[in-house]
């Protein structure tokens, strides 16, 4: 079971590394025209740690705390890793269907 798990997590966070190298292609681009105009994907106080203009820092933070988890075998850890998980895909599908009209 927890093989399963582990392995449908590095399977979710390699699928949002793929898309967020799309996205934060678009997010520079929209930068250069002068129309990315925030100063964060997650604002502060969000369930993530960092605080970022591209999705990459995000991934990378979820890919720490993969690691973490597969020594730990931490409950606690697990639910907030696929909390992160679920955000990242709804806003980077959000941003998808924005940036794709």
């Amino acid at each position: 079971m927890m093989l399963k798990i582990e392995q449908q997590l590095i399977d979710n966070i390699s699928q949002l590394l793929k898309r967020s190298i799309i996205a934060d292609s678009a997010l520079a681009q929209l930068k250069e025209d002068k129309q990315g105009n925030f100063s964060a994907i997650f604002p502060k106080g969000s369930i993530f740690k960092c605080t970022a203009m591209t999705f990459q820092p995000y991934i990378e933070e979820v890919a720490d705390e993969l690691m973490q988890w597969q020594q730990s075998k931490d409950q606690q850890l697990l639910v907030t890793l696929v909390k992160k998980i679920e955000q990242l895909f709804k806003v980077i599908g959000e941003f998808e269907t924005l940036y794709q009209k």
